[in-house]
């Protein structure tokens, strides 16, 4: 997870009185009505420049990309080259009826880079597969294999998984940031009251601690990032992943094979067996597994898992759904922590912009603030961002939180008491990063609901 952190900019802006501190908005935000904040989002919409600057200029030298024609293994080493230069997270190959278009996601999100003509579509994909290690002759199923690329000083790491579509075989390569397995945990972009209580959580002796957020919020880093912060000659690491992303020393890691049976429980099972201190379960898919995981924690035994739920709390009732008894979630699980990743506003191009009083209102702010955008500059390669940060929200089981879990309380019921006992919104942790010019408005609206 990569943060770049800044300081928080000062405002000449005539007019504008003082900034409000992010304690006070969160208090502010808790009386404000969810019906206010559903029109958030066309509200930042509108509020965008009637004409906005045309871009800035790209760096030639990265983006766009001159795909060399009948060049298959060079064309495929620029674009391998070019995603990891530009810091590209995944690399789409998607045919079509013209050829093949070149897709990187760059903090999240995708842009067109190129494209590869369609004489040359199949050889491009079969050069992938080879370098994968895949059945070039195989064109009907889908394939998955990996890559390890020496790339100037480095070796990179790719996971790649071909599909056949409507116009031929598309692929797509997810670049392993290797950098992030060795990420601590004080520097996954945690808050220091979040980061004090999670270190402290873990450290504790056994219990459960979730990691929830969609596809791409982070989750994986956060939970290496606890496990480099406990890790050592006296403490032993198990992990089971589908697949695994990252080596890690003096960490054992399965991969589950669903295909012949090693399933996570499966593996759960197994991993019991051999003694660990921690144990970490890429993601808890089923009732099975969840029961053998919480059984694990009651057991002397310290347990990160996953779930891809919107909000710390919505864990809760989805635990429930799977069959999960409420005494064994009370019992077991010490934390939820739910987590999304914000692009971060490039510093050298990023211009203030007033919001108007109707914004404000459903912002709960009441004196007006400069806010940050940035339209994109030879920096930060016409993108207006420069990297990528997270927000969290922590929430830890009271005995209050307890009771109306046990009684089977609706999830409004479960959020209602988890604000009271201090749990700050996911959507409020984004806003103090707004007021303080790292991110823009419109990317937390993109990223994050209001009512999460």
């Amino acid at each position: 997870m990569d943060r770049r952190p800044g300081s928080e900019p000062q405002s000449s802006t005539p007019g504008v009185e003082r900034r409000v501190a992010p304690s006070v908005l969160a208090a502010r935000l808790k009386e404000s009505s969810s019906e206010h904040h559903r029109s958030l989002a066309r509200l930042v919409q509108a509020a965008e420049p009637a004409e906005p600057q045309a871009p800035k200029r790209r760096r030639a030298d990265y983006l766009p990309l001159a795909i060399p024609m009948g060049q298959p293994e060079a064309a495929v080493e620029m674009i391998l080259s070019r995603a990891v230069a530009t810091g590209a997270s995944d690399v789409h190959l998607e045919a079509d009826a013209d050829g093949m278009c070149v897709r990187f996601r760059i903090h999240g999100v995708l842009q067109a880079v190129g494209r590869v003509p369609l004489e040359d579509r199949a050889a491009v994909i079969s050069r992938t597969k080879i370098l994968s290690n895949l059945d070039i002759a195989e064109r009907r199923l889908p394939q998955d294999g990996r890559i390890k690329l020496q790339i100037g000083q480095g070796v990179v790491d790719i996971r790649v998984a071909v599909t056949p579509s409507l116009h031929g075989e598309s692929a797509v390569l997810r670049i392993l940031d290797l950098n992030a397995v060795s990420l601590p945990l004080s520097r996954v972009g945690m808050p220091p009251d979040i980061y004090e209580a999670t270190h402290a959580l873990c450290r504790r002796p056994q219990g459960l601690i979730f990691v929830t957020g969609p596809t791409g919020s982070g989750k994986t880093s956060t939970i290496y990032g606890c496990l480099n912060d406990i890790k050592g000659p006296h403490i032993k690491i198990i992990t089971i992943e589908d697949p695994i992303e990252y080596e890690m020393a003096t960490v054992t890691q399965i991969a589950v094979h669903e295909k012949i049976g090693l399933t996570f429980a499966s593996c759960l099972r197994s991993a019991l067996r051999q003694d660990p201190d921690v144990i970490v379960v890429g993601e808890i898919r089923d009732e099975e597994t969840a029961r053998i995981a919480m059984q694990a924690s009651l057991t002397g035994h310290l347990v990160f898992s996953t779930l891809h739920t919107n909000s710390a709390i919505g864990a809760i009732p989805r635990l429930i759904d799977m069959g999960v008894p409420p005494y064994l979630i009370t019992s077991s699980v010490n934390a939820v922590i739910a987590q999304r990743l914000l692009r971060v506003s490039c510093p050298g191009c990023k211009e203030p912009w007033e919001p108007s009083a109707e914004i404000r209102v459903q912002l709960g702010l009441r004196e007006p603030v400069i806010l940050y955008r940035a339209p994109g500059c030879d920096r930060c390669l016409g993108t207006g961002v420069v990297g990528r940060t997270g927000v969290f929200e922590l929430l830890t089981l009271t005995p209050a939180l307890s009771e109306l879990i046990m009684c089977k309380a609706s999830e409004i019921e479960l959020r209602r008491a988890a604000r009271a006992a201090g749990c700050v919104p996911i959507f409020n942790a984004g806003l103090a990063k707004v007021l303080a010019g790292e991110v823009a408005l419109e990317e937390l609206t993109r990223v994050v609901s209001p009512e999460e």
